[in-house]
């Protein structure tokens, strides 16, 4: 025999080696556990894995409403009070206006202090403060645009025009404020008293 016979000869073996090889692995039965087996271990007692629906997670605490200090950083700001206004005549059916008494603090000098900073929101709709030249009647004093040094602080009420509808799921209501400052400003939000837009 030549070499080269030889040579193919020990190839032909070696592939028929493998193949049958892999045949053997497949014809081969997988090793599994007997069913009475799986139902005797449910059946006595052993703790069994439940898929549990996933749950939503907790709202988060609301942010604190009347009287309380709240840190934006640069400044210090507090919710004091809640009032109805007189609507004005020209107001939709359903329409109310309402002034949120404010104070805020500065913690540095130049702090510019203004109305058009402050919104009200709920269920994702913002209502931006009314623009008025004098206080409607019952209001109070309004919040005048100011410029507050270090350790002083501005208080006034910030009026806003409620439309007929808005809020209709009675979420809560947040009062918000970032004050307009080159850089930015921190944003705070206090929740304003349940009933406090009762129409």
């Amino acid at each position: 025999m030549n070499r080269r016979s030889q040579l193919s000869t020990a190839l032909a073996f070696a592939f028929a080696a493998l193949v049958c090889g892999q045949c053997r692995r497949e014809d081969a039965p997988r090793a599994r556990p007997p069913l009475l087996a799986v139902a005797a271990a449910v059946a006595v007692d052993r703790p069994v894995a439940v898929a549990t629906p996933e749950r939503e997670p907790e709202p988060a605490e609301p942010p604190p409403a009347l009287g309380a200090w709240l840190d934006g950083n640069i400044y210090r700001f507090r919710l004091e009070a809640v009032r109805p206004c007189t609507a004005p005549a020209s107001a939709l059916a359903g329409a109310a206006r309402v002034a949120v008494l404010v104070r805020v603090a500065s913690n540095l000098d130049q702090l510019l202090v203004a109305p058009r900073d402050f919104k009200l929101e709920a269920n994702g709709v913002i209502l931006d403060s009314a623009v008025l030249q004098s206080a409607p009647a019952g209001c109070g004093p309004l919040l005048a645009p100011t410029s507050v040094r270090a350790g002083k602080s501005a208080d006034g009420v910030v009026v806003f025009d409620i439309p007929p509808g808005f809020n209709p799921d009675h979420r809560p209501v947040k009062l918000a404020y970032q004050p307009t400052r080159w850089g930015g400003a921190r944003r705070v939000e206090a929740v304003l008293p349940a009933g406090s837009l009762q129409r």
